[in-house]
């Protein structure tokens, strides 16, 4: 388990190993919010989904100018039908919880309607669903190297383009190796 007091927990990164071939979280990055006795939970940031931000809004009658044509995220197969956003500090709702420093966690509804009221935070990333583990199994999933806990600022990966976020955290780890491509086959 991360060496934090659960108080002083700062979401972290958890990169997906490239030995790790579950189908559904091959190459995942997940922001994890939480991560204690009781299990973790976070969000898988690198698989969008094929509807915008956008057209979201437009569902809901709503619209933005500028446009927010981001694509929508799988967050995790858990609660598919949960709405999330991450965002920077810079929009604060009723909803709001700081996630360290650089990062707060939001309610979708009290977001979108603050977009589009024209009121964007500088960076968010809406998705739907979370990866969830029970206690002690992300312990295990990364002891047995499925997992890489990167001790990394989530500021910076979350701006990268999403479907590069994989590829990109694991030349920040120097996980780019020969022996990484090796592990993949």
């Amino acid at each position: 388990m991360i060496p934090v007091k659960e108080e002083d927990f700062a979401p972290h990164i958890l990169v997906a190993m490239p030995s790790l071939q579950d189908g559904y979280f091959d190459k995942s990055v997940i922001l994890l919010c939480e991560y204690n006795a009781n299990g973790a939970m976070g969000f898988v940031i690198n698989s969008p989904s094929s509807t915008s931000v956008d057209d979201l809004l437009g569902e809901l009658g709503l619209n933005t100018d500028p446009p927010q044509s981001q694509q929508i995220l799988i967050g995790g197969p858990v609660q598919s039908e949960l709405c999330w956003v991450v965002h920077s500090p810079d929009f604060h709702g009723k909803s709001t919880t700081l996630m360290g420093d650089a990062l707060a966690l939001s309610a979708a509804q009290e977001v979108l309607t603050s977009i589009a009221e024209g009121s964007i935070p500088a960076t968010y990333l809406l998705g739907v669903g979370y990866a969830g583990w029970g206690p002690g199994q992300l312990d295990g999933e990364i002891e047995q190297g499925a997992w890489w806990l990167a001790d990394m600022e989530p500021g910076k990966v979350i701006g990268f383009p999403a479907v590069e976020r994989w590829e990109r955290v694991m030349e920040i780890l120097g996980l780019n190796t020969p022996y990484a491509t090796y592990c993949e086959a």
